[in-house]
């Protein structure tokens, strides 16, 4: 009876010392699977593979994890055009430029996706809003934080030293204003770009019909096509009180189109 128990023990020893580093390797493997690099390549093997609703939904599932990339809304743009949903193309390829603004590969295919939308590149505001866009149109939210963060502490190093060197208020007039100037310009891209994130939408379905009221049975003031940008300037019980580029006003529904923020 003892040797069959020892037989036993030792064998119960042998299978746990087995299964258990299997076991940690499998869960391992499959943690690995669902990593988000994998989840990435995956995505990226679905669309390659011509599976571009598998990709969408790859990529998605990144982005409810809380991942977002200039690389990862750029590729789910380009499956959704794919798809032949141009609408949310458009919005992908929006959110991919607030990462990766100098692109050469996304300015390419955004052009070729407003040609076959027969839209034109729009800019909103007046001429001094347009100029600073303009201008700033190459800059991250983040590079522009930074930028604004640096002008003001060359501010406060200039003033500092400006006390104890006589020589440098010879210039301090010309210098803070220029370095005044910067910083108002900068911090008002930056300020623009923020409220274009949070108020800024695409049409994603064929055509949508602005209304005067926000009524199913209202006159329709103008209608809007797939991909068109608008800004939101007013919510109601499904909605949305928008702005287009040259200004005209009208009620839209909202499911006809998606904010650019999430």
């Amino acid at each position: 009876m003892k040797k069959i128990g020892l037989f036993f023990s030792a064998s119960f020893f042998a299978v746990t010392f087995i299964l258990i580093p299997c076991l940690r390797s499998s869960l391992a493997q499959e943690a690995a699977g669902n990593s988000p690099a994998a989840l990435f390549y995956q995505a990226n093997i679905y669309y390659q593979e011509g599976k571009y609703d598998a990709a969408i939904k790859g990529y998605e599932k990144l982005i409810d994890l809380g991942l977002e990339s200039g690389n990862l809304y750029y590729n789910l743009g380009n499956s959704y055009f794919k798809k032949g949903e141009l609408g949310l193309a458009v919005l992908s390829y929006e959110k991919a430029k607030g990462f990766i603004p100098n692109d050469g590969d996304l300015k390419s295919n955004y052009d070729y996706l407003l040609q076959r939308l027969s839209l034109e590149p729009q800019l909103f505001g007046n001429w001094f809003e347009k100029t600073v866009c303009t201008l700033f149109q190459a800059a991250t939210i983040d590079y522009l934080t930074i930028f604004l963060f640096f002008i003001y502490i060359v501010l406060v190093v200039f003033l500092i030293l400006g006390l104890f060197f006589s020589r440098l208020k010879r210039y301090s007039g010309m210098v803070l204003c220029v370095l005044a100037a910067l910083f108002i310009l900068s911090a008002y891209a930056l300020n623009r770009k923020i409220n274009y994130l949070s108020k800024f939408a695409v049409v994603i379905s064929n055509e949508a019909d602005a209304k005067f009221e926000p009524l199913e049975n209202a006159t329709t003031y103008f209608k809007l096509s797939e991909g068109t940008k608008v800004e939101v300037v007013e919510k109601a019980e499904g909605w949305y009180k928008v702005r287009r580029f040259d200004n005209k006003l009208g009620w839209i529904d909202k499911s006809t189109l998606k904010l650019i923020s999430r």
